[in-house]
């Protein structure tokens, strides 16, 4: 499908003149940049978003765990 897509653009950038098509090559790298910029903007958001959200927790968090899992003795019959 995407094979379709970029040659149905290519034959309508066919005709255009060479000064055109690198101003739309221009354009494009310049929307992949931004898209970029954002994408590593919105990870570092996310990220002070997330920092020191663990802060609150005590450190006997592990104890806690530990202790709140349990082990199944149910039989599995894998016929």
């Amino acid at each position: 499908m995407e094979n379709v897509l970029i040659y149905r653009y290519l034959r309508l950038f066919e005709p255009l003149s060479m000064e055109l098509k690198l101003e739309l090559l221009a354009a494009l790298s310049e929307n992949i940049k931004d898209g970029l910029k954002k994408s590593r903007a919105d990870k570092k958001l996310l990220f002070n978003e997330l920092r020191g959200s663990w802060s609150d927790v005590g450190d006997d968090i592990e104890e806690e765990i530990y202790s709140s899992r349990t082990i199944s003795d149910k039989e599995i019959s894998l016929d």
